[in-house]
């Protein structure tokens, strides 16, 4: 790609435009081809996604469904996201093809540098996620109340009413009391993991964005520092909310993004002392 000078010829509003709509044109035609591959192999994906939750349901694991409809709609819903994810090879070189050009050779490195490193944070979430967080927080989640038998005064009561209305035989069917058993619904599922792991993907971009703040001057390594007490604390309400009610899986969350601070917080200052040497 050659680098842009001053006796190249500048192209007209009216070009960039037409540019833009050929590159956007393409990258629907991406989007369109990474959603029809990803439902070709919806069935491959689905199961792919059911690998955390399948060890905390049993030795017979099951989706279900409420509706006719429902199956069709969810691998819809699945091929769109999952095509999206196809397709994003594609469509961020549409981007860099728009706008590439335009740049000069160190802004070309510098933003190069940014989409790689953020591609590879975002792919290391996903994964701390799909094989660290979800096998134990699933587990924990489908284990907190199955098999409870509820046998409490309001269960009792419950008994009486039902003895009442329908004979000794509605008294003897709850005998043993109320147990609970999950019933995962695919469509469900499927919403809460794909939301996670953006989630996850997301939260791992922030090396990425401390480094930028840092080198930028927006913020100075010593603010970067005293700010991490406060960060400790934003970090572990993340984890709360993002996983299960349990210590253990929110430290596997917590504790991993407090490392990240320091670590993106450390190599900004060995850049910047490197800039003033």
């Amino acid at each position: 790609m050659p680098e842009p000078t001053e006796s190249m010829p500048r192209k007209s509003l009216r070009e960039h435009l037409q540019e833009l709509a050929y590159r956007i044109k393409l990258a629907l035609l991406w989007m369109a081809g990474g959603t029809v591959i990803a439902f070709v192999f919806r069935e491959w994906i689905m199961e792919w996604l059911m690998v955390p939750l399948a060890p905390a349901l049993g030795a017979d694991p099951k989706l279900h469904f409420s509706s006719p409809i429902e199956p069709f709609f969810t691998y819809m819903r699945l091929a769109l996201q999952a095509g999206l994810f196809i397709a994003f090879p594609g469509l961020l070189w549409q981007l860099w093809s728009f706008i590439g050009p335009g740049l000069h050779r160190k802004e070309r490195r510098f933003v190069l540098a940014i989409t790689f490193w953020g591609v590879l944070f975002f792919l290391s979430g996903v994964a701390f996620a799909y094989y660290l967080v979800f096998p134990y927080g699933f587990d924990w989640l489908l284990n907190f109340a199955r098999g409870e038998t509820l046998t409490s005064p309001y269960f009792v009561q419950l008994q009486k009413n039902l003895t009442l209305a329908y004979g000794p035989e509605a008294r003897l069917a709850l005998a043993g009391g109320l147990v609970l058993e999950p019933t995962i619904m695919m469509d469900g599922y499927l919403k809460l993991i794909m939301s996670l792991l953006f989630a996850f993907g997301v939260m791992f971009e922030l090396p990425l964005v401390i480094y930028f703040l840092a080198v930028s001057r927006v913020a100075s390594i010593s603010g970067l520092m005293h700010f991490f007490r406060y960060f400790v604390v934003i970090a572990f309400i993340v984890a709360a909310v993002l996983t299960p009610p349990d210590v253990i899986t929110q430290i596997m969350l917590g504790v991993p993004l407090v490392l990240m601070y320091l670590m993106s917080v450390g190599v900004a200052a060995l850049v910047l002392r490197g800039k003033k040497s």
